[in-house]
């Protein structure tokens, strides 16, 4: 995040007859999807993709859709946030840490922050977001200082403090946290916030450097990608049931050739995959989703990885230049994930406008967030395939206003989207699509087609639709992988051919109709 001031089942139903015959020939394919992988390659061992619906909680955890929080300030330390006790300066949790012990000593530095996490983590008030916020993961920011209490700083900006954070063990602390959230069914996505030398020049990579070193400094990338990303996925992803993905950069700088962006991201998208295959490993978009959602199509990555965007209206001139109205009015438009080719995630987002959009709007204040905030999630829903996270959890000061989950629950009441989101298949309704789909083709030589494959991918879609929403009523989530997954599955089971794109249709009309309405 940017720094901010203080401001502020088998399948249902009979087959047509008509095409019985048709689909006879494809019913002898007896290629069967290994239930210890996914049929791509890329599921992680013990994924079960039968089509019967026997879908493992890991998998729900890691594709579901998110209706999710960011702990910002935890443990990459954020003063306007969360202060952490740390009271001798400091713009960057480095300096911060690094005047406290100069000022009094290694130990009682890693005591400050120790205490902290305690403080922090202690204040979580799991039943409230289980049962009334209806949070279903955390974004948890951390730095690479952090991972292994400091083991890997050698050589490295943080170098000078690994005694403090070995002393600390903040990645104890995750761990745990990663314990306790999956005890109310809640995931974690663990962010890389913080990367050597910076992916931006923002202080909450750590420290104030004043440029974003990371992605063209040799040294830095070798370190992610062969030592610290590799022991992420071990030593906390793989075994955890409820870890839901590894975000390996924060809010990477723009840049429109992206040369560097583009080398990090394939090692370290091939040193998780080597590990974890199912894993879901999440990039920044470097504020140009487009980039990033043609290269991961390009390098034959879109089932792999999902692009983090983050969405605020409060920074640019652009939108201080707007009254509220017109930002809300504008959201659907500006938020223009090409959700066809990639999957999304919204990992930032608030309700804060700027002073000045204020100063030119007219109209209840409260009532124009509300209205700014379900434009949000509602946008995100229709857009964003693995959901969303606010900015942030809580304060240690006040409640953070609309930088505050707690306030801003309380005008829009998101926990009612999950409990809402998706519609019910009535069968009548799956009859009607695919009597519509057989009608539109019967004089297009629709005869010589497969129509069963439309539905087919219909009821495909149903079912997962069902078994996600047997795990704490979850939303199936992930469109592109997922249905990538299904659509190789489905070619293992019944066969290829030249009218698998109408399976394709089936499918999207499927998501369309029971995922996204």
């Amino acid at each position: 995040m940017k720094t901010y001031s203080r401001i502020i089942d088998n399948p249902i139903g009979r087959r047509y007859n008509m095409l019985d015959k048709i689909k006879q020939k494809f019913e002898k394919v007896k290629d069967k999807v290994d239930p210890t992988t996914s049929s791509s390659g890329s599921g992680h061992k013990g994924t079960d993709w039968s089509s019967s619906g026997g879908i493992g909680k890991k998998e729900v955890y890691r594709n579901r859709y998110n209706y999710g929080v960011n702990l910002g300030g935890l443990f990459v330390l954020e003063n306007w946030i969360y202060d952490g006790g740390l009271d001798k300066g400091g713009d960057s949790e480095f300096d911060a840490v690094s005047a406290q012990a100069k000022e009094s000593s290694v130990d009682e530095a890693a005591k400050k922050l120790q205490d902290h996490y305690k403080d922090y983590i202690g204040k979580i008030d799991w039943n409230w977001l289980k049962n009334e916020a209806g949070v279903t993961a955390f974004r948890v920011p951390v730095g690479y200082w952090h991972v292994g209490n400091g083991q890997f700083v050698d050589d490295l900006p943080f170098g000078p403090l690994k005694e403090v954070y070995s002393k600390a063990q903040p990645w104890d602390f995750l761990k745990q946290l990663i314990k306790k959230a999956g005890e109310y069914d809640i995931g974690i996505l663990v962010d890389i916030h913080g990367l050597p030398g910076g992916a931006n020049t923002d202080s909450h990579s750590g420290s104030t450097g004043g440029s974003a070193a990371f992605f063209n400094t040799s040294k830095y990338v070798d370190k992610m990608v062969k030592e610290v990303i590799p022991f992420i996925v071990k030593d906390a992803c793989t075994e955890a049931e409820n870890v839901i993905g590894l975000q390996i950069v924060n809010e990477a700088a723009f840049d429109n050739n992206a040369k560097g962006q583009k080398n990090y991201y394939s090692q370290a998208i091939s040193a998780i995959r080597d590990i974890d295959s199912g894993l879901p490993v999440v990039i920044s978009d470097g504020w140009w989703p487009q980039q990033w959602a043609d290269w991961l199509k390009d390098e034959g990555l879109d089932a792999n990885v999902v692009i983090d965007s983050h969405v605020y209206r409060c920074f640019s001139d652009e939108d201080k230049s707007k009254d509220a109205g017109k930002i809300i009015d504008d959201l659907s438009k500006s938020v223009n994930f090409p959700k066809d080719q990639a999957d999304f995630t919204c990992g930032e987002f608030s309700c804060v406008l700027d002073g000045q959009t204020w100063e030119k709007t007219s109209g209840a204040r409260d009532e124009l967030i509300k209205q700014y905030g379900c434009r949000e999630i509602d946008v995100f829903s229709k857009t964003a395939s693995w959901g969303w996270f606010f900015w942030t959890l809580q304060f240690k000061h006040g409640d953070g206003g609309e930088w505050g989950l707690s306030p801003w629950s309380t005008k829009v009441p998101f926990h009612v989207a999950r409990r809402t989101s998706g519609a019910k298949a009535d069968e009548n309704r799956v009859q009607d699509l695919v009597n519509d789909h057989v009608n539109y083709w019967s004089d297009k030589g629709g005869d010589k087609m497969e129509h069963w494959r439309f539905e087919d991918a219909l009821r495909a879609v149903i079912n997962d639709v069902k078994a996600f929403a047997q795990f704490d009523n979850s939303r199936l989530g992930r469109w592109r992988a997922w249905g990538l997954q299904r659509r190789s599955q489905y070619i293992n089971e019944k066969g290829d051919g030249e009218f698998m794109w109408e399976w394709d249709q089936g499918w999207q009309r499927g998501i369309e109709e029971f995922v996204l309405r």
